[in-house]
């Protein structure tokens, strides 16, 4: 007991834990049952009392008191623990960091419109705004380039980035023979701001510290968007807990609710997806390589918070995306055993009981046969943009102009900005010669994050990194079949997975440039 541990024989409850992972695999599958079982003795609670709710009125008074008090303490605990961490990042904001907060703005919907709209007024209110800060931030890195201050240039061009700025460069000489030819020159203008402010914050990023912080500053960002989705549950329930949604009729399957982001604009596919990614993130952290967990109630939060907004978002390639991130998670982390022992629990519960009638009623989300077969009409879409891609196979229709005025314009969908499917996007836009960049950059990436995972080269920290990274380019990879993700503007979640490659892979190759000292420091107004 000198330790403070609880002793097992000769040794500790955690030497006995690690030297015996059969144990622990029992040990969750066991925690997994009970949990499960809670689960259904709830839903069995509820459904009971669901009509005779006035008989209970005491009892959910007195639990929601006593959950209301668990919960106010749990968030007094967690912000005491993660107030320092908090500090030290405000302190360490640079310029890029603000830059990546600007182009996060200038990707937010504040209005929809349809195809003739945006063929007519292009430049609307919205549209300024949006123009405004993209070009706010390329006229700064500029400055910063010709000014001498930031020589990030070369780093735009690079490993993983360069290959970005490929795709980029294809997608602006498509504005030559585009079916709107201004939509994709500034488009394409748009995203190669973007990279170039990827690749110029990998350039600053000169410690391992440096590119976490920087990384946490993204979830940060998106952690923000999504609070402000739930509390438009509070100002505007009807629009952001959507009943019926776009498919259902007497609403979205058995949840009968579909979050959805009210200003912004924010869809729930959106939604789903960058919860996906943060939960894959808070997962790592409390799932660590190092075995050595930091800010665990603050983690846990995030978990179950994000875990609960992909389950009312209804996300479906998101949840698929997460699951392959947890695969991945338990995988590289030494973890197969207890991953395993989750997945056999949670099937035998689900074929001993009702709860497989509960999880197919929530994966059709009130949906019917036909919109289940064609994947919410994406099928039809794909299949008139293929038939485009067949006559122009070699040039294609122009990148991000093909897929909205040419094809879904043309069919009935006007309202509808992508074709929900980057691969499609991309090689309707133009033809096989952007599908090469990106595919070798999504290659490269998971062979470098795989990699480095587990190699000896890097030490933990750095490993950490890029399994953090691997678990949301599961999420990514997954999306990116269903949903245009990568080349949208602003991809700020699917570079921060990328950069993480390309930074690990920079810091291997010129170990003399990425010493363990604080990088050059710029403030904001630096350069203008």
């Amino acid at each position: 007991m000198a330790n403070g541990n609880t002793k097992l024989g000769s040794g500790s409850w955690s030497d006995t834990l690690h030297a015996n992972p059969g144990l622990v695999a029992l040990i969750f599958g066991a925690i997994g049952t009970i949990g499960f079982l809670g689960i259904i003795e709830i839903g069995s609670f509820v459904e009971d009392h669901t009509h005779s709710h006035h008989s209970i009125q005491d009892e959910i008074f007195i639990a929601l008191l006593v959950v209301g008090a668990a919960s106010l303490a749990y968030g007094i605990y967690m912000v005491r623990q993660i107030w320092p961490a908090t500090l030290e990042m405000v302190r360490s904001l640079r310029w890029y960091h603000w830059m990546w907060f600007i182009i996060l703005i200038s990707g937010q919907v504040f209005r929809k419109r349809m195809a003739s709209e945006g063929l007519n007024a292009p430049v609307d209110s919205a549209a300024a705004f949006r123009i405004v800060l993209v070009g706010f931030v390329g006229l700064y890195l500029l400055c910063l380039l010709f000014l001498r201050k930031v020589q990030w240039l070369p780093s735009a061009f690079t490993g993983i980035v360069g290959g970005l700025m490929v795709f980029d460069l294809v997608a602006l000489t498509s504005s030559l023979w585009s079916v709107y030819w201004l939509w994709t020159f500034y488009k394409a203008v748009e995203y190669g701001v973007d990279v170039c402010l990827l690749g110029a914050s990998i350039y600053m990023c000169r410690t391992s510290k440096d590119w976490k912080r920087f990384a946490d500053w993204n979830w940060i960002l998106f952690g923000i968007l999504l609070l402000n989705v739930w509390f438009g549950c509070v100002w505007d329930p009807s629009d952001a807990l959507n009943k019926g949604g776009a498919y259902g009729v007497e609403g979205i399957g058995g949840l009968g609710y579909w979050l959805y982001g009210v200003f912004p604009d924010i869809s729930s596919n959106q939604i789903g997806e960058y919860a996906a990614c943060i939960t894959a993130v808070a997962l790592c952290r409390l799932l660590p390589i190092n075995r050595k967990r930091e800010n665990l109630s603050f983690y846990v939060f995030v978990f179950l918070a994000g875990f609960a907004t992909i389950i009312f978002a209804q996300t479906r390639s998101a949840l698929g995306g997460f699951c392959i991130a947890l695969f991945f998670i338990f995988l590289m982390s030494n973890r197969v055993l207890h991953g395993a022992a989750i997945v056999i629990t949670g099937f035998i519960g689900v074929i001993s009981s009702s709860f497989g009638n509960i999880v197919w009623d929530y994966i059709k989300r009130g949906q019917s046969q036909s919109q289940l077969d064609t994947l919410s009409s994406r099928v039809e879409w794909w299949q008139a943009a293929l038939e485009k891609f067949t006559n122009y196979s070699l040039t294609g229709m122009g990148m991000w102009a093909a897929a909205r005025f040419g094809v879904l314009a043309q069919i009935g969908r006007p309202q509808t900005a992508t074709i929900h499917s980057d691969w499609v996007e991309i090689i309707v836009g133009t033809g096989i010669w952007g599908v090469i960049p990106v595919l070798s950059v999504l290659l490269f990436t998971w062979y470098y994050l795989l990699r480095y995972t587990v190699t000896s080269k890097l030490d933990l920290y750095d490993r950490q990194l890029a399994y953090e990274g691997l678990g949301v380019l599961g999420v990514i990879t997954m999306r990116m079949f269903f949903m245009t993700d990568l080349s949208l503007h602003p991809p700020l979640h699917v570079f921060t997975a990328l950069g993480a490659a390309e930074f690990l892979r920079r810091k291997l190759k010129h170990p003399e440039r990425y010493q363990e000292t604080e990088p050059e420091t710029l403030s904001v107004a630096a350069g203008a």
